[in-house]
């Protein structure tokens, strides 16, 4: 004989308390999210360009050839701003040249009026706007007064004081880096300034990010601050 059939009239107690933990905690989530979007568009910032920066490290990795990374432009539309990797055999500007077009680069995507909306949250500090890292910083903690950027012996000390580190110079400016295909490893030290922006122009007591990389070295350091908006703490940690 087929045993009785059970009839269900709803969700016992125990689902639904289930289910409203779920929904419970996807709010918070949303709404940690939406909270956060400047701290979320410098991070995404960070990403993309690390992205760039890993894959032209595995390119001289994988080929053994020399690797350039070149940059040219700025934050503006009228300017876009470009960072593209290739054999350093070929040349700043015809790396730049190819890389304009090439899905590995970072580049700013710009529209008929103005930058694309992804890049409108965050944007890249070059010499041309280096008052966009004063400003942002205000309120928060001095980098160059934490670890490792406080030690002599580390590498770190002293390299946000010179311009000529910095990958984007800016303007009209063109800059490159060499990745030795012998030694896996940058042949000179680098640092790019992330910064939040709003309208335009970078948020005082916003998030920041940065990442440096160091000569004879091989691996890209990521910082990020949250910045003292909303009672975030300003302090700098690495990522």
């Amino acid at each position: 004989m087929a045993p009785p059939s059970r009839n269900y009239d709803g969700y016992s107690l125990v689902e639904m308390i289930v289910v409203l933990a779920i929904v419970g905690i996807l709010a918070i989530a949303g709404a940690t999210m939406l909270g956060d979007r400047p701290g979320t568009a410098v991070r995404s910032l960070l990403d993309d360009l690390e992205g760039t920066l890993a894959n032209a490290h595995k390119t001289s990795v994988a080929s053994g050839n020399d690797v350039l990374l070149a940059t040219r432009g700025d934050w503006a539309a009228t300017n876009p701003l470009l960072l593209a990797f290739g054999n350093a055999n070929l040349g700043t500007a015809t790396v730049l040249a190819n890389g304009g077009t090439s899905s590995e680069s970072f580049r700013v995507a710009t529209t008929a009026t103005g930058l694309q909306a992804v890049h409108q949250g965050a944007g890249i500090v070059t010499n041309a706007n280096a008052s966009w890292w004063a400003t942002a910083a205000t309120g928060s903690q001095d980098i160059t007064t934490v670890r490792p950027f406080n030690l002599t012996t580390s590498g770190f000390n002293g390299i946000l004081a010179l311009p000529a580190d910095n990958l984007f110079q800016g303007g009209s400016n063109v800059n490159a880096i060499r990745i030795s295909g012998f030694s896996k490893r940058f042949t000179s030290t680098f640092w790019i300034e992330v910064v939040s922006l709003r309208n335009g122009v970078p948020v005082s007591g916003g998030p920041m990010g940065l990442l440096v990389g160091l000569n004879n070295g091989a691996t890209i350091y990521k910082f990020y601050n949250p910045g003292v908006l909303s009672g975030r703490s300003g302090q700098w940690r690495k990522l």
